[in-house]
């Protein structure tokens, strides 16, 4: 908790600090008002976004893990390099949640006696993400499509009362040819450790969306919506995973590493951001929010 909190006090640091210089700036001449736009917005975002867990490698074993959708918010400040392009640095707060299923069939358990089993993995934790993307605008009108790519750090979140892992273990019951049934065998509950997710990740993130310019009197108001895609590039199975050393594998049994290989975090998420421009207009002896390089 304390990593995350210092991320996004240095994300708040950044965007303060760059707001700061900006308005340092002596001001023009009323001339020069409406000669140009901003050159730095800061945003607030809001959306949602889904998590998906891809796994290459191991005994390519079966498996089944449907998206998983929760909410998402934090703070962006962009600096706009010329009309049609900027690089923005976002900080997000998103509420991650993923499941994951597979069968364990003919499961030996006793001399000449095997079992069938189904193993579930649920994982609800937090996450923040810092990435730095570079945008570049189709058009210099009110209705913008735009395009951004870059890279993104990724921290998970370890609270033991909000972030966990449950593991769940049933036998299989076969009755007939088309039902099935299951016993409950065995279910753990821990907390997210650093044993079991991997504590920082690095990817690239993705998107496309268009800009609202919104004119209100001396001053205007951005409005971005975009959907994007995040893949990370570092395997998240941890060490103590990887080498069977984990000391919360017991009960129902984690999804062995062995059998699903390498795990890459991915993500897709639709926002909203809406972006204050950090320009001053001079008119008379008053100055009012407007524009002004």
């Amino acid at each position: 908790m304390k990593k995350s909190t210092s991320i996004l006090l240095l994300v708040l640091l950044l965007i303060g600090s760059a707001a700061h210089a900006q308005f340092k700036k002596p001001l023009q001449s009323s001339s020069r008002a409406t000669s140009s736009e901003a050159r730095y917005n800061i945003g607030l975002v809001g959306g949602l976004t889904s998590t998906y867990w891809l796994h290459f490698g191991g005994t390519k074993t079966p498996y089944h893990m449907p998206f998983n959708f929760g909410p998402t918010a934090g703070l962006s400040i962009e600096r706009m390099i010329n009309n049609n392009s900027s690089v923005s640095l976002e900080g997000l707060f998103a509420m991650r949640k993923d499941t994951l299923s597979y069968e364990v069939l003919n499961f030996p358990v006793a001399v000449n006696e095997n079992k069938d089993y189904l193993r579930k993995y649920k994982a609800d934790y937090q996450e923040v993400n810092v990435q730095l993307v570079y945008t570049h605008y189709f058009s210099q009108r009110n209705i913008r499509p735009y395009v951004f790519v870059g890279p993104r750090f990724t921290l998970p979140v370890s609270i033991p009362k909000e972030g966990t892992m449950v593991w769940n273990k049933q036998e299989i019951l076969h009755y007939g040819t088309d039902s099935v049934s299951y016993i409950p065998v065995s279910t753990d509950t821990i907390a997210v450790t650093a044993q079991g997710m991997r504590q920082w990740n690095a990817g690239v993130v993705a998107g496309v969306g268009v800009l609202f310019k919104i004119n209100v009197g001396n001053y205007y108001l951005l409005l971005k919506a975009d959907v994007s895609g995040h893949a990370a590039v570092i395997n998240s199975f941890t060490s103590e995973e990887i080498h069977g050393e984990s000391q919360h594998v017991v009960g129902a049994g984690y999804i062995d590493p062995y059998l699903l290989g390498m795990r890459f975090n991915t993500d897709v998420t639709a926002k909203v951001t809406l972006m204050f421009p950090l320009k001053k207009q001079l008119q008379g002896a008053c100055i009012r929010w407007g524009e002004y390089d």
